[in-house]
């Protein structure tokens, strides 16, 4: 086997494995965590009125944007990778 057949099998094997470690991190995004992890007291938090109500919506409005910031940020950096 020349060289040239030999590094791009090597090319080859290492795009395989960044695939494989993309698909596996990207199984669950961190808006999904937050929710889950949230669950409970966004269930709490449905008992809420007035400002307190409006103060936690948007607590859990910039998470929620802080979550998705995240999971597009993991995503350029598996496309950067490949």
């Amino acid at each position: 086997m020349d060289v040239l057949a030999e590094i791009e099998k090597i090319n080859q094997t290492k795009k395989d494995r960044i695939q494989s470690y993309r698909n596996a991190c990207a199984s669950t995004s961190h808006r999904q965590l937050f929710n889950t992890l949230n669950h409970d007291i966004d269930i709490k938090a449905h008992g809420l009125t007035g400002t307190n109500r409006e103060a936690y919506e948007r607590m859990k409005a910039q998470k929620l944007a802080e979550a998705d910031a995240r999971d597009k940020a993991n995503e350029e950096f598996w496309d950067n990778l490949t």
